[in-house]
């Protein structure tokens, strides 16, 4: 395990200094997003639980946005705090031994409550008070055995981030298309690695973003699980009903937003925030399908990038302040022996 917190020292010392995102970190990418996980063959024994239905909230302390890039004038807008709920379930439309194939749906609101909004850039801070940024995200997840060891997993990602008024929008200016694949080799229940590919296309760019998984238990308690660049995690079974996770991920995610601002012209940006955390949590299960999960650590918040969509729009950049976070949540997982998870 020495060589595990080594990584983690390091990874997070290089990405606090100067709070700048790595060039190596790509854009609207979610850690949870770049895992093959599902009800199917990926995966080493003991691994941290598949969620076909869950359910989460998160708090996040308060920030302040700082100068970054972009000259802002004292004093600085800051909220309160930032709220987080989500909603996301997995449907198995197809569960053979030689193909699988499931349907996926995601919710995600972002809630802000601000306790000041500074003269610069007043109308985007009041807009962000004002309206919940909201993502639907709709997947199709594939997984194929090539042989016993070796596996290919998919997965098509059709999301709507933005400040829509409805429940849900279709609206172009909205989407996001991501395609991700990956190959995996697992010589045996305690050892898996592979290798794939994430695509994204969205309102503020185009990416492709390689990754490397390696998933290994060490003993009958202690694991690692890792998808590089998106998370590090370290693991320990204390027994069949409680897992414990501790290490560090990335995430990011980008909104579009559009206003009409005092001077009655049309603002459009797209918003992109990215964020380093370290944290800890605990997987506990309830019942055989029933399981509680609680998060807590620390978040690094890397700039927030504001980027104007037309030509009335002054794109600026902000530097969010660092704060503490906590997480719980509630997911149905199915037993070991059902859907080979």
């Amino acid at each position: 395990m020495k060589y595990f917190l080594t990584i983690c020292i390091l990874l997070f010392s290089g990405i606090v200094y100067g709070q700048l995102k790595p060039v190596a970190f790509p854009e609207d990418i979610q850690s949870q997003e770049i895992k093959a996980r599902c009800y199917c063959s990926p995966g080493v024994k003991d691994k941290s639980r598949s969620r076909g239905l869950n359910i989460a909230y998160r708090w996040l302390g308060g920030g302040t946005y700082k100068e970054q890039n972009t000259a802002l004038t004292p004093p600085f807008s800051s909220y309160n705090n930032l709220q987080h709920l989500e909603f996301n379930m997995k449907i198995p439309v197809l569960i053979k031994d030689e193909f699988k194939l499931l349907l996926g749906y995601k919710y995600e609101t972002d809630i802000f409550s601000f306790d000041e909004i500074g003269a610069d850039f007043s109308d985007t801070f009041q807009k962000l008070e004002d309206e919940n940024l909201k993502s639907n995200s709709f997947s199709v997840i594939l997984s194929k055995p090539l042989n016993e060891t070796r596996y290919l997993a998919f997965r098509l990602r059709y999301s709507l981030n933005g400040d829509y008024d409805a429940f849900v929008s279709f609206q172009d200016k909205y989407a996001i298309y991501k395609v991700l694949g990956v190959f995996g080799v697992k010589p045996n229940e305690d050892l898996e690695w592979g290798f794939g590919v994430n695509f994204s296309k969205s309102f503020r760019r185009t990416s492709i973003l390689p990754f490397f998984v390696y998933n290994k238990n060490f003993n009958s308690k202690w694991g690692i699980e890792t998808v590089f660049p998106g998370f590090i995690f370290g693991r320990y079974n204390l027994d069949r009903a409680n897992i414990f996770l501790f290490g560090v991920e990335y995430g990011s995610q980008s909104f579009r937003m559009g206003f009409e601002n005092s001077s009655q012209q049309q603002i459009a940006y797209a918003y992109n925030h990215s964020e380093f955390i370290s944290s800890v949590s605990c997987e506990h299960r309830f019942a055989p399908w029933f399981w509680g999960n609680i998060k807590a650590g620390y978040q690094v918040n890397f700039s927030s990038d504001f980027d104007a969509k037309n030509q009335f729009t002054p794109a600026f950049t902000a530097d969010p302040t660092d704060a503490f976070f906590f997480q719980v949540g509630f997911f149905i997982s199915p037993p070991n022996e059902s859907f080979n998870n």
